[in-house]
């Protein structure tokens, strides 16, 4: 990719990036994603770019281990169903074997 086309396309998917966080109130610092017992710890970004990758793998995704978390963190707790929660606001809990190719879509979807 030339370079000038690298720096706009760079520039357009950070563009997309800002408009989809501007979505959330209060804005969240990191999510936590949870899948069959292991924890993956994602900020806002990193979310983003993650969610739109699987949305262009239809819903296909990996998570490779050596990124899981070791343990859970203080401020995760099991709620209702054995399902993780957090007591901050600015930290979002995702349940991935719950998520279909449409979770995946809304999450990234701009309205």
């Amino acid at each position: 990719m030339p370079p000038l086309t690298r720096v706009l396309a760079d520039y357009a998917e950070d563009h997309r990036f800002q408009r989809w966080s501007a979505r959330f109130t209060p804005q969240f610092r990191f999510v936590y994603a949870y899948e069959y017992g292991t924890i993956w710890k994602f900020t806002p970004k990193e979310w983003w770019q993650f969610v739109s990758k699987t949305v262009r793998n239809n819903g296909n995704y990996d998570l490779p281990l050596s990124r899981a978390l070791g343990n859970r963190p203080r401020h995760i707790t099991t709620g209702p169903h054995g399902r993780f929660r957090s007591s901050d606001d600015t930290v979002r809990c995702v349940h991935l074997q719950d998520w279909t190719l449409s979770d995946w879509q809304n999450e990234v979807s701009e309205t």
